[in-house]
């Protein structure tokens, strides 16, 4: 190859590779693990940044490779990341599955439980 048609050789542009982090142990993974499904049972993470959060600090891989293995594009994984996509549930499981994690159903924080008991007593006072 030929750099702008002078004969000359093209220069040489080594791409840099990318730097390889620090394996992360068993231990903090479920440290991590842990303190993630904490914050998000608190309401201080939503899941795009918790996935993102895992994807750099399990994994290391950017947005593309990591896109790859689970058979989405690097945007999508973006917009999954920044709650911007309205993933599908099948989407989120094949994410969270790469981490050993699943999708649950919870009642929020602030939901409050009717018993039988006060139901009546709610339509004993409205009759």
């Amino acid at each position: 190859m030929t750099w702008k048609n002078s004969g000359r050789p093209a220069p040489r542009r080594d791409k840099k590779m990318p730097k390889l982090k620090r394996p992360v142990t068993s231990d903090e993974r479920i440290e991590t693990r842990k303190e993630l499904v904490e914050a998000l049972d608190r309401g201080d993470i939503e899941l795009g940044p918790a996935i993102r959060r895992m994807r750099l600090e399990w994994t290391g891989l950017n947005q593309g490779r990591f896109g790859r293995i689970v058979g989405l594009s690097a945007n999508t994984v973006s917009a999954i990341e920044r709650d911007a996509d309205n993933s599908t549930m099948k989407t989120l499981k094949r994410i969270l599955k790469i981490f050993g994690m699943t999708l649950t159903i919870r009642p929020e924080k602030a939901s409050v439980v009717v018993s039988d008991s006060d139901a009546e007593n709610s339509t004993d006072r409205h009759s």
